[in-house]
């Protein structure tokens, strides 16, 4: 019967124990603590967890206020420019970036039949379908922001007595709202949806939000269980030396590159808006540069604003000689020496011991490398979104592998210098890390001292007669006088300045040598992978130095061939004009012959296009000056593209080979048409001339009439000549 209301429940007599299989059952150590997390303070975890949240709501208005030259007919509004602002914060907790537009995409780059386009090299695309394009970007500023909000609101919770559940309440809050705010950062606009991957944004918040608000919530028994360990206390002090110091460095470089960028002309408010968010991004491509490690950039495929091929390069300390002046590199190296000596002394004065000196420049270099990593930005583009079309994919990062290279000249050069400096300037190393953290009530004390009871004076002293309190002796105090002292000091101050001026001078010359004779290495050694205008004979393979034969016409099964090297093409010395064609001479530079009724149709993104008033076959040369690659450096490259984008991609052969005695490459290859389903076939001959141009002539026919296209091409090829025309 159960007790009635106001009355207790009778105790149980004494000696009685529950039958068996009824005794209570207590809960796991996991279960008793989310319990009591589910328990807890929620409104003040609440207002703890409203400290981030509003702070990308606030960011994201911010960014949405300002209508980006759309004028007065203003296509996307301002909700839709709040949740893509939205969209593109929330990658700061690892969320993403992607444009979807459903249709038949864009006519850009389409053939004569309208199936699609291919660049100037013959990487075919298909313009049918989903076109699509993502953003890979980490704003860094966000996600510093964001951990500062979050640290402030854990200092908060911790003053009210919150713990590790209070930690465990915020940390679901705060993920409850990156998720609620992802899946709104989704708009439909003009046919175009944007994708920001709320469940990643929601998981990397998660983890972000449990590591800050668990280390501040828990510092107390953090400082308790370090204070027995003296080898994690090291660490963890070294980890903040490394964290404070990176911090510092990052931040005047950022500062450093929005000045730069702000004195660009054409560079207006906007611009510079869009650029807060990135700033530490700034800040470490402009810190790699200043350490001798270049930006690199990728570019392969086609697009609509930039052209077609294949683009790969970088921007470090000689691209900047050239494009500024000599003062800018005299600058960069001495910006690269502050920020090397910053990091060692800091590590020098905050450490007790050079071994944890060493930890701490180890841990600045990993986070350098880390946030290097994180820093780049890539964009994938597949058709025509939002007015935009191509193919391919572009990417602009900081080189890691050169990031690590130069972080260890610098950084350790900083760390095994900076004891030393402080040492000549009177300020020795250690003198101001911290004391350990000691566990409350275990910190000891002075033992208690009890003065000998002594009679009290008849007469007190005056001033001028207080006597001289005792002290003990120390064999390392040197009394010196007045002038003496003066001495010793004006001349510790004139070392003090020699010694620094000395090792700033070393430190730049030391630090700009090395990073200038890398530099001149890697330089040396890229002018060596790429061949010579007019290479010779003997250094050609065997292979290629046979025969003169042209490329074996492909039959309906031909055998594909993987050799890195092929056939090799060399026309007579007077071209010959078969009948049925005639002899074209392009103001691109170059003449061939092709069939009588065939013209010049268009040129378009560095490819000229020669075809018929029917049927599908065509001719297209492209042309790019000054090649940073090898013709079959480029063919493997776009064979990729050609694989990933091309239904049943099929090659028939791909190799190097020799083209009227230049180095160049052959690509031969089929697939399906994505409307028609027919097989297409296509054949692209490409070589560099002897003033670093590149010339790929290339062709594509359906595979039933490939015997006449194949004949276009092969009578292109010896005809080929250059006319020397601009």
């Amino acid at each position: 019967m159960a007790p009635q209301p106001g009355h207790a429940p009778r105790p149980a007599p004494p000696g009685y124990a529950p039958p068996p299989g009824h005794a209570p059952v207590r809960p796991s150590p996991a279960g008793e603590f989310l319990g009591r997390a589910m328990r807890g303070d929620w409104a003040g975890s609440s207002k703890a967890a409203a400290w981030p949240t509003g702070l990308i709501l606030a960011l994201a208005v911010a960014l949405a206020i300002p209508s980006y030259g759309q004028g007065d007919e203003v296509v996307v509004g301002w909700s839709d420019r709040l949740r893509i602002a939205l969209a593109m914060l929330l990658q700061a907790f690892g969320g993403g970036f992607e444009l979807r537009a459903e249709g038949p995409g864009s006519p850009y780059g389409s053939g004569s039949d309208g199936s699609g386009g291919s660049d100037a090299f013959g990487a075919s695309y298909g313009t049918a379908g989903q076109a699509g394009a993502t953003l890979s970007l980490v704003p860094l500023t966000v996600t510093v922001l964001w951990v500062g909000a979050l640290l402030l609101a854990a200092r908060a919770a911790r003053k009210q007595g919150g713990g590790m559940e209070a930690a465990v309440r915020i940390s679901a809050l705060v993920t409850g709202a990156i998720l609620v705010l992802g899946l709104f950062a989704q708009p439909d606009i003009a046919g175009v949806s944007v994708s920001s991957s709320p469940l990643l944004a929601a998981l990397g918040a998660l983890v972000l939000s449990l590591l800050v608000t668990g280390g501040v919530l828990q510092q107390g028994a953090a400082a308790q269980w370090l204070a027995q360990r003296p080898a994690a206390h090291a660490v963890v002090r070294a980890t903040g030396t490394a964290v404070r110091a990176l911090g510092a460095v990052i931040a005047l470089c950022a500062l450093i590159g929005f000045v730069a960028y702000a004195n660009v002309d054409g560079v207006d408010g906007t611009a510079m808006l869009l650029t807060l968010p990135v700033l530490p991004n700034i800040g470490l491509a402009v810190l790699g540069v200043s350490w001798g490690a270049p930006v690199e950039y990728d570019v392969r495929g086609e697009f609509g604003w930039f052209g077609s091929g294949t683009e790969h390069g970088g921007f470090g300390l000689s691209e900047l000689g050239d494009a500024v002046n000599g003062w800018a590199v005299t600058g960069a190296v001495l910006t690269g020496v502050v920020c090397a000596l910053y990091a060692g002394v800091s590590a020098a004065r905050r450490s007790a011991d050079r071994r944890e000196q060493a930890i701490a420049g180890g841990l600045f270099l990993v986070l350098y490398l880390l946030l290097t990593g994180f820093s780049g930005v890539s964009a994938e583009l597949s058709g025509d979104v939002a007015g935009v079309g191509g193919q391919g994919m572009a990417e602009i990062a900081p080189s890691v592998p050169d990031a690590l290279l130069f972080g260890l000249l610098w950084v350790g050069g900083a760390v095994l210098v900076a004891p030393h400096l402080l040492r000549l300037v009177g300020r020795p190393a250690g003198t101001t890390a911290p004391a350990p953290a000691w566990a409350p009530g275990t910190q000891p004390q002075p033992p208690a001292w009890n003065p000998p009871p002594r009679t009290p004076p008849t007469t007190v002293p005056t001033a001028a007669h207080q006597p001289t309190p005792y002290l003990p002796y120390d064999p390392r105090t040197v009394h010196l006088g007045p002038a003496a002292a003066a001495a010793t000091a004006t001349t510790a101050r004139r070392r003090s300045v020699v010694v620094w001026s000395v090792t700033l001078v070393a430190a730049v010359v030391l630090g700009g040598g090395v990073t200038a004779g890398v530099l001149f290495l890697k330089n040396d050694r890229s002018d060596g992978r790429r061949p010579p205008s007019a290479a010779a004979e003997d250094d050609k393979p065997a292979a290629s130095r046979s025969g003169d034969s042209a490329p074996p016409e492909a039959g309906p099964a031909p055998s594909p061939t993987t050799s890195p090297t092929a056939s090799v093409t060399t026309p007579p010395a007077v071209p010959t004009v078969p009948d049925g064609y005639r002899m074209v001479s392009d103001s691109a530079g170059f003449s061939f012959a092709v069939p009588v009724q065939w013209d010049r149709e268009s040129e378009k993104n560095h490819q000229i296009t020669y075809a018929g008033s029917t049927g599908r076959a065509e001719l297209k040369v492209g042309v790019i000056r000054n090649a940073p690659y090898t013709s079959y450096e480029n063919f493997q490259n776009l064979e990729r593209t050609a694989d990933a984008n091309q239904k049943n991609y099929r090659r028939l052969q791909l190799g190097a080979n020799t083209f009227q005695g230049l180095q160049g490459a052959i690509w031969e290859y089929t697939y399906e048409d994505k409307q028609s389903g027919e097989t297409i076939h296509a054949i692209d001959q490409s070589y560099i001339a002897d003033d670093g141009t590149e010339y790929a002539i290339y062709t594509t026919e359906r595979h039933r009439y490939w015997s006449d296209a194949r004949q276009i091409f092969d009578t292109a090829l010896s005809t080929w000549t250059l006319n020397d025309i601009d």
